[in-house]
């Protein structure tokens, strides 16, 4: 692109071919305007039960109102083991634990990343 100035008015000529052009448009517009992916998370309602405390039920709140999260409680979702033991989650598809709710929390914001 070459821009000419004029009596204060900015012409903007074009030295690309047209299809150079428009690729070059459609590699400017695609990285500027990429979507990230949402994030599918499900959860099982006997775990939060056991992990979650009033503080981080606001936490996960605030972090579950997040436009590219799409959550789901499910009454179980038979990872008895694990349930009993440490706070989990399904994060598309795969089970990610931690060592307390909060430890979780911090791992499903860093997935966001």
């Amino acid at each position: 692109m070459h821009f000419v100035t004029e009596n204060d008015k900015i012409k903007i000529t074009n030295i690309y071919s047209s299809n150079e052009s428009s690729d070059i448009m459609k590699n400017f517009f695609s990285k500027v305007f990429t979507k990230k992916e949402k994030i599918q998370i499900e959860f099982c309602q006997n775990n939060l039960d056991l992990f979650l405390n009033e503080q981080t039920v606001t936490e996960y709140g605030k972090f579950l109102a997040n436009p590219r999260i799409q959550y789901k409680e499910y009454e179980c979702l038979s990872e008895c083991k694990l349930c009993k033991t440490t706070p989990y989650a399904k994060v598309n598809g795969q089970i990610m634990s931690g060592e307390d709710s909060k430890d979780l929390l911090h791992q499903l914001q860093a997935e966001l990343k």
